[in-house]
């Protein structure tokens, strides 16, 4: 029996992508699972549209937890009959349009406990991208149930000394980069979200959350055209995408501001906006100054994390980090 194609996403306030994403995961999923963590933006009208998609209402309570998150996801693939592969993406997510490609009969026939990797490759809006490397986002169900930690946790059932499947054929296509202020407003977020849990030191927080400066003019290639005029042949245009004022990372860090004072995150590369008038603007009332708290010689490391990102991995830099480290933290 030919296994079925469940695509398992989790969605909040996705609505500036969503709906391109469910048209291109209709082409191949025959389920799509929608764990919605209660969105106010329409996407849960967005979702509730499309015939594939079958919705949890996942509203969630404390604070951001990425078991939580997909675990739902994993329950309700279960309960589907018969042999599956989960393909976990998120709604900044599709797939190529090369959906005659041979490597679907090599996923679709892979036996039971087979993790699926595929390249990612990252899309900017001026028709350039680069290639970040392998994800594993699929597997092929034996019944191992799906466990993570807090955050950037894989997305995937990743059981040990499993067969790996590496695709070549078959990529992701990642929309992160195509809307740079939204991006930037979730990498703030994720910065005092890492540092509150203490999941990272600064200096790997940062090296984390500031991908494109690494990448060199080089690695930038234009986007294939087949990508575009194959999903042209769906009726599905992908170069393009709503930029969605999103208030919420916005709202938390000023929470955090309130909860730990500014001076908790000085070492963090967020001082490029004025937080006093983010608060003022969304009307959140505080006592305290959110001004940027950092001394020189704080600017001055953020400065030079800035101009060796795409150097990090060179000895020099390295000892320098080193140095750093035992000050900055």
């Amino acid at each position: 029996m030919t296994p079925k194609l469940i695509c398992l996403t989790p969605v909040l306030n996705e609505a500036w992508i969503l709906d391109r994403f469910l048209k291109c995961a209709s082409i191949w999923a025959d389920h799509i699972i929608i764990a919605d963590q209660g969105s106010t933006d329409g996407s849960v009208e967005i979702a509730k549209q499309y015939e594939k998609v079958i919705f949890i209402d996942n509203k969630k309570t404390g604070d951001f937890n990425e078991l939580q998150m997909r675990a739902p996801l994993f329950e309700a693939a279960k309960q589907i009959e018969g042999p599956k592969i989960f393909i976990g993406l998120d709604a900044d997510e599709i797939l190529t349009p090369n959906f005659d490609s041979p490597e679907w009969d090599t996923i679709k026939t892979a036996k039971p406990g087979t993790i699926l990797s595929f390249p990612i490759h990252n899309l900017l809006p001026n028709g350039t991208y680069w290639t970040l490397g392998d994800i594993y986002c699929g597997y092929v169900n034996d019944g191992t149930p799906y466990s993570t930690g807090l955050v950037h946790s894989p997305r995937m059932i990743l059981p040990e000394g499993h067969d790996i499947l590496l695709c070549h054929d078959i990529s992701l296509l990642h929309y992160k980069y195509m809307d740079t202020n939204r991006m930037h407003e979730r990498n703030r977020w994720y910065q005092c979200f890492e540092h509150i849990n203490k999941e990272n030191p600064p200096i790997a927080i940062f090296r984390r959350y500031h991908h494109l400066e690494a990448i060199s003019i080089e690695r930038r290639l234009p986007w294939p055209e087949w990508w575009k005029e194959m999903y042209k042949q769906h009726n599905i245009e992908i170069t393009s995408v709503i930029h969605q004022n999103e208030s919420r990372w916005t709202r938390q860090i000023i929470e955090y501001f309130n909860k730990y004072g500014a001076k908790h995150f000085r070492h963090l590369n967020i001082w490029d906006v004025n937080w006093n008038e983010r608060a003022d603007g969304l009307g959140i009332k505080h006592d305290k100054s959110f001004k940027d708290p950092r001394h020189k010689w704080e600017k001055a490391v953020n400065r030079w994390l800035i101009n060796s990102q795409s150097k990090q991995h060179k000895t020099s830099v390295h000892l320098i980090e080193k140095l750093i480290k035992i000050i900055y933290k």
